[in-house]
């Protein structure tokens, strides 16, 4: 029985992880998605309910095929959309889109086309993928649905929320005249994606909003927090174990700020519980949650990340999280 991880063989966690697991007796497997079709490939069976994954390497996994069914457990560290068709040096936009249409595009070819054609081909592998991460006798670390929960950031929080969990005053969507009125309530307001992939920023707030609002909510929604002062506090849950660390700096968002500092601190018991229902609810095996220590020493729910980085969070305060990310792969 064989564990997957699912990543770049470049990436360093991925390289971590797997140092680990040849520590044990169980076999691993690599598959980065952006391969998908050139160092492996899939042949599935819905009527024996089963499939292949083949190997065109042996340094991806110690057999040329495994079966689905012989995948014990699999390691979702990042999926990686394919490289685009018509010109395979340039990367994948993360819009499944072709990138640098000028510097790829023919005279004659029409970008449009070349646009639907890139879609509709990445969509292709997406659901051929999906016969794969969709088999439920693979222990998923984490699944799918887990993954997509944290692509709406206001689903999480409405989970969380219905837990008990403190939760920042929230405005999601695109209607100006509350938007307008949510900004104009509050005295410090963060701006966040409501999808993610960006950092959270301070919205600059002026006498009269609702113009800007206007334009900016007939392009996209938004998500406008209420600003919570106080401490970064980031809890990995990896079953009924919870590790938590306070991330100290000087920005609004910690991840731009390169002198941001790492330390291990102690939550309260109860926040711990929290953090163990959050992750079960949202379907998790394991997570990082994101915490604002309040002051008063509220615990607000941010997010929470189904496949954190957590490489040098553990270099910085020796925490072993791989010992327990481990320990739920090779577990069943």
């Amino acid at each position: 029985m064989h564990v997957a991880l699912l990543g770049s063989e470049q990436d360093p966690q991925i390289q971590h992880v797997a140092k680990a697991l040849s520590q044990t007796t169980i076999p691993f497997y690599i598959a980065n998605t952006q391969q998908f079709g050139s160092t492996w490939s899939i042949s599935y069976d819905p009527d024996f309910d089963d499939g292949l994954i083949h190997f065109n390497s042996p340094s991806l996994c110690d057999q040329p095929r495994v079966t689905f069914s012989n995948t014990k457990a699999a390691y979702w560290h990042e999926y990686l959309p394919g490289a685009s068709l018509t010109a395979s040096s340039e990367q994948a936009h993360p819009d499944h889109t072709v990138n640098n249409q000028s510097k790829v595009v023919k005279p004659k070819d029409k970008p449009s086309n070349l646009i639907a054609s890139a879609t509709w081909t990445e969509q292709e592998r997406a659901s051929t993928l999906l016969c794969w991460f969709s088999y439920s006798d693979i222990k998923w670390v984490n699944s799918i649905d887990a993954v997509r929960s944290h692509q709406c950031k206001p689903y999480q929080s409405r989970v969380a929320g219905k837990l008990g969990a403190y939760i920042p005053y929230t405005f999601v969507g695109n209607a100006p005249e509350v938007a307008s009125q949510f900004c104009n309530n509050m005295r410090e307001v963060v701006y966040k994606p409501v999808r993610g992939g960006r950092t959270a920023q301070f919205v600059n707030k002026q006498p009269n909003m609702r113009p800007l609002l206007n334009t900016l909510l007939s392009e996209r929604p938004v998500t406008f927090q209420k600003y919570i002062a106080g401490e970064n506090v980031r809890s990995y849950v990896l079953g009924d174990d919870v590790l938590s660390v306070q991330i100290d700096s000087s920005e609004l968002d910690y991840r731009n700020d390169d002198n941001a500092s790492v330390s291990v601190t102690i939550i309260p018991n109860e926040v711990q519980r929290m953090a163990i229902k959050i992750c079960q609810a949202l379907g998790m095996y394991w997570c990082a949650i994101d915490w604002r220590r309040s002051a008063k020493g509220k615990y607000f729910f941010l997010e929470a990340n189904p496949s954190p980085y957590f490489l040098k969070v553990e270099n910085d305060t020796g925490l072993d999280i791989t010992e327990k990310l481990v320990a739920l792969l090779v577990k069943i």
